[in-house]
């Protein structure tokens, strides 16, 4: 009994002497993608919880066996899985993660700033939600996406203008429409033709609906709309954004070499929503159908009750048979449709980037002669002159039939 006691304990201290000749110390640092130092970086081991955090200067020190496999995780970060090396140093390099870009909004200039870090709310929408199910003012689109905005469209055909709100009225008697903003170029949003306005004589009261400066824009090149709200985003504007700003950036190019890329979108537009009419009786006032051109009566449908070949007198005095009409509307309205070409150019390296498209849209609404059609050309370029020094520029020319 006192040997196998003797025999088991000694195979237990040479199993445990065994493992601890196998644990290395290993130190090392953790920085960024501009080679600053990561603090609280997450360092273990992939199969268990055992690890540390790095300092306030990147650092770390943990003990793991020798040819153990160390985890690094950090929030915006791409997870890293590294060896242990040999000498018991480690200087790792973690790379940003592109998913948590969407934290990233740009601001006034074409700053960048990680969105927790703002001082004002904000709300952000890609390029991907202006482009699919797509209208000729890509305000439009963006109905009911973004928080605290109110979009609402005039039914005045494919090209017309967009009402914008952020959070609401600001003033009784003011625009009370937030401040565009292109590229960093503010932007002349006026609309055209409301009562009134460009191309009204004195006196005159213009009803038609020429659009806004949104339907200069081609969703096709847009990269990002970013919405700063509140007073206190108009800081970095001025007053001209007393109603909040609306910031438009474009797209730039990408990739080695030349790509090209074709892009065309189709929608078709109809009628939602006809009226139930009744078709009982007709034209008239007290059960009398109209005998004269343009009786006071002809408005209201309290006329006679209609039997065949009944006839009554119209606006043009002529006689016709007094009968139901039906299908008016249907007969008058016509299919609606949107046919959008795009042709793009990009390239882009280290050293700089450009990228030019070429857009045509063709609208037609679904009343007769109402037609938009668009063509419009938008160029981005940047070029890298020194370590510190960008230049980058954007042009966009749109020539507009409506």
């Amino acid at each position: 009994m006192k040997k196998s006691l003797f025999i088991l304990s000694f195979f237990m201290l040479v199993c445990q002497f065994h493992v601890l000749a196998q644990t290395v110390t290993v130190t090392g640092k953790v920085s960024g993608t501009d080679n600053a130092p990561l603090s609280g970086v997450n360092v273990r081991l992939p199969d268990n919880n055992q690890g540390t955090v790095t300092d306030a200067n990147g650092n770390f020190t943990i003990k793991v066996p020798a040819n153990a496999t160390l985890v690094f995780s950090f929030v915006g970060y791409i997870d890293q899985q590294l060896k242990v090396s040999t000498g018991g140093y480690m200087n790792v390099s973690m790379k940003n993660d592109p998913k948590t870009m969407s934290d990233v909004v740009v601001t006034a200039l074409g700053i960048r700033k990680e969105s927790k870090r703002l001082g004002f709310a904000t709300a952000t929408v890609n390029g991907d939600e202006v482009s699919t199910n797509r209208t000729a003012n890509p305000m439009s689109t963006l109905q009911g996406k973004l928080s605290g905005v109110n979009i609402s469209t005039m039914g005045t055909g494919p090209a017309g203008s967009a009402k914008i709100r952020i959070r609401g009225q600001s003033s009784f008697n003011s625009v009370n429409q937030p401040l565009i903003v292109v590229n960093g170029v503010p932007m002349d949003n006026t609309t055209y033709g409301i009562g009134g306005g460009i191309g009204a004589r004195p006196g005159q009261v213009n009803s038609s609906d020429g659009g806004d400066g949104f339907s200069s824009i081609n969703p096709d090149d847009i990269e990002t709309i970013t919405v700063l709200k509140g007073a206190t985003a108009s800081a970095l504007y001025g007053s001209r954004a007393k109603d909040g700003v609306v910031m438009i950036t474009t797209k730039k190019g990408s990739g080695k070499g030349i790509g090209i890329e074709y892009n065309v979108n189709f929608t078709s537009d109809t009628p939602l929503d006809f009226t139930d009419f009744q078709y009982e009786y007709g034209q008239g006032e007290r059960g009398v159908r109209p005998t004269t051109a343009f009786p006071q009566s002809a408005v209201w449908s309290f006329g006679e009750k209609f039997k065949p070949g009944m006839k009554q007198i119209l606006f043009d005095g002529e006689e016709w048979p007094y009968e139901p009409v039906r299908n008016r509307y249907k007969q008058f309205y016509q299919t609606g449709m949107d046919l959008t070409n795009t042709l793009t150019l990009s390239s882009g390296g280290e050293t700089g980037s450009f990228r030019l498209s070429i857009s045509n849209a063709d609208n037609r609404g679904i009343l007769p002669n109402n037609k938009f059609n668009r063509k419009s050309l938008n160029l981005g370029f940047s070029q890298n002159i020194t370590k510190g020094l960008t230049i980058s520029g954007n042009v966009n020319y749109s020539n507009e039939y409506n």
